[in-house]
């Protein structure tokens, strides 16, 4: 089992992924800002430097620096970035929501996979036919283990039942008794995200509680307090 410590109890890798589709995200608001303040400036700049040249060369001017087609070309572009902008920002829930949506899809998956990997690995049994969460969880229960007294284990049911709501619509069903969607209807970008922080430490605490009790050593169950750490995002 000592093997599996690192691969089964550290959720870093999964963490590092997130860390990237945040920056990916922050990246296009910037992107789309910076283009949006740096067609207003080249247009501003235009305009400001032919009002200027006007004026220093008074009766003499005779636009050499200036033209019409230029500017609405420069105008042009300043509304193109405008409207990308607004768009990015009316569309900033939908981007927030889908990513997050991602994380809560693929930690769930990553739980089962592991879960799996521990009983395939540790217990050489055969998990083809262990579809759910409740399958799994048997087949720990006839290795002696009961995942649902291990601390940190309700969390894993409750990303289980935001997980299943996902799958089929943004309509909290399952999920409503879960603190973060008391009262609400329809899943938003806020409370999922955190829902999300708040559970990823306590999962990845699960897992080391886990890998510990298959180890053989002590472990607290239910309000076990040895595992302290930031949380990871």
């Amino acid at each position: 089992m000592d093997k599996l410590d690192k691969d089964i109890g550290s959720f870093a890798s999964i963490y590092s992924l997130f860390h990237v589709l945040d920056e990916y995200h922050d990246k296009q608001y910037l992107d789309n800002l910076e283009y949006k303040e740096r067609s207003e400036k080249e247009r501003s700049e235009y305009i400001s430097s032919a009002q200027k040249s006007m004026e220093e060369m008074g009766e003499d001017y005779d636009y050499h620096n200036y033209d019409y087609g230029i500017e609405q070309e420069l105008l042009l572009e300043e509304m193109a970035a405008k409207a990308q902008f607004e768009f990015f920002n009316e569309a900033k829930e939908l981007h927030s929501l889908a990513m997050i949506e991602m994380k809560v899809l693929f930690l769930y998956k990553e739980i089962e996979i592991r879960l799996k990997k521990i009983i395939s690995t540790h217990y050489s049994q055969k998990t083809s036919r262990l579809s759910n969460l409740n399958a799994l969880n048997n087949c720990f229960k006839s290795n002696g283990i009961n995942l649902d007294e291990i601390s940190s284990y309700q969390f894993i049911e409750d990303l289980r039942r935001v997980n299943n709501d996902l799958k089929h619509s943004l309509k909290i069903n399952t999920s409503k008794q879960i603190t973060e969607f008391k009262g609400k209807t329809q899943f938003d970008s806020e409370s999922l995200d955190t829902f999300l922080k708040r559970v990823s430490y306590e999962i990845e605490s699960f897992f080391n509680l886990l890998v510990r009790k298959i180890n053989g050593d002590d472990v607290v169950e239910l309000g076990d307090n040895s595992f302290f750490g930031d949380i990871p995002f």
